[in-house]
């Protein structure tokens, strides 16, 4: 039985000596996607990169795929008014579809062989304000068919969103149990003629292009590290309007999504524990890499129904404090107090573990 199983089984005895009405108590239904968040605090408004380690500790195979989306956003602060924000994700699933690199426009959901109860990296460049000036390319000779691209837009189940392109390339493999180091860090603005292999885009019309309009673009390069596997490198491409910094504003988020199903016993949706720390940024000009360690507990779906059961919280890992974003499956039973996981408002401070 591992540290984690024997915490929860401790809490868990401690909540039922607590008494029947504590730990019987009840909490009225949640929406269904099981929706909370993280941002990282102290981001300064010259930050031009960011690094981080995580690791998948545990994913007991699932009923249906949890999404843990760890965002940048990314900002031109002189253009005012400007394209909005690029989003640069580093997203952790619950699964791993395989397919061929440069699959064009698949549809949505992403289309392959789906890989269950494997975790994986999903790496993603979204255009959320449909501007098409986007891009993703392989530069590491193993890149391209570790992390093929493909495109599925995002959500296309509504008019609003049928057009937005979000290129992804997902890991081809699991991460399971493995220390994964992500870098992702500016380079210098560039002109770029329209050109193929940067992944397609859809087009305002609602078709698809594989070329990558002419412009001047802010590349940003995305370093893998993941234990047993060669060092990896993907480049990112945002428009000049909207990629020069990294937000101050929640720039830097992780968020939870289908950590609760309607439709499925909650004791059937697995165990997930993942863990994030080493956290630093670069600002333009700076002599090194500044740690982070705060982080804001800002977002629940249902502010007046906490969620019951995941979300984050501070433990250790390896002899080092790291922040834990995870799903308990028995925790909806045992865990009906608000000691365990952080409450919205709360501030989870690595470097005062």
């Amino acid at each position: 039985m591992n540290h984690w199983r024997q915490a929860l089984l401790a809490t868990a005895c401690v909540a039922l000596l607590h008494g029947g009405a504590h730990a019987q108590s009840t909490f009225p239904p949640r929406g269904p996607s099981g929706t909370v968040g993280v941002k990282l605090l102290d981001v300064s408004p010259d930050t031009i990169g960011i690094t981080y380690r995580l690791r998948v500790n545990t994913c007991v195979d699932t009923a249906s795929k949890k999404m843990i989306f760890i965002g940048v956003r990314t900002a031109t602060p002189e253009v005012l008014g400007g394209s909005g924000r690029g989003t640069i994700d580093t997203d952790v699933m619950t699964d791993w579809v395989q397919y061929e690199d440069d699959l064009g426009h698949a549809g949505w959901p992403e289309q392959g062989i789906p890989h269950r109860g494997q975790p994986s990296l999903w790496l993603r460049n979204i255009d959320y304000g449909g501007v098409g000036r986007l891009g993703i390319r392989p530069l590491t000779p193993g890149a391209r068919s570790r992390f093929p691209r493909q495109t599925a837009g995002i959500d296309r189940i509504n008019g609003e969103r049928a057009s937005l392109t979000s290129i992804s390339a997902i890991h081809q493999g699991s991460i399971l149990g493995r220390d994964v180091r992500l870098t992702l860090a500016r380079q210098p603005l560039v002109q770029m003629r329209s050109g193929l292999d940067w992944g397609h885009r859809f087009t305002p019309q609602g078709g698809v292009t594989p070329m990558l309009p002419a412009g001047t673009y802010w590349p940003w390069l995305l370093t893998i590290e993941i234990d047993g596997a060669p060092t990896e490198e993907l480049l990112f491409l945002l428009d000049e309007t909207r990629g020069q910094y990294i937000a101050t504003d929640g720039g830097v988020s992780i968020r939870t999504e289908f950590f609760l199903r309607p439709d499925i016993p909650k004791n059937q949706l697995g165990d997930l524990q993942v863990f994030v720390w080493d956290v630093a940024t670069f600002r333009e000009g700076g002599a090194g890499w500044e740690p982070r360690s705060r982080w804001l507990y800002g977002e629940d779906a249902t502010p007046s129904d906490p969620a019951v059961g995941y979300g984050f919280r501070t433990t250790t890992y390896g002899g080092r404090p790291v922040l834990e974003i995870s799903y308990l499956a028995l925790a909806h039973y045992f865990f009906r107090h608000a000691a365990y996981y952080a409450q919205a408002g709360d501030v989870l401070d690595l470097s005062a573990q």
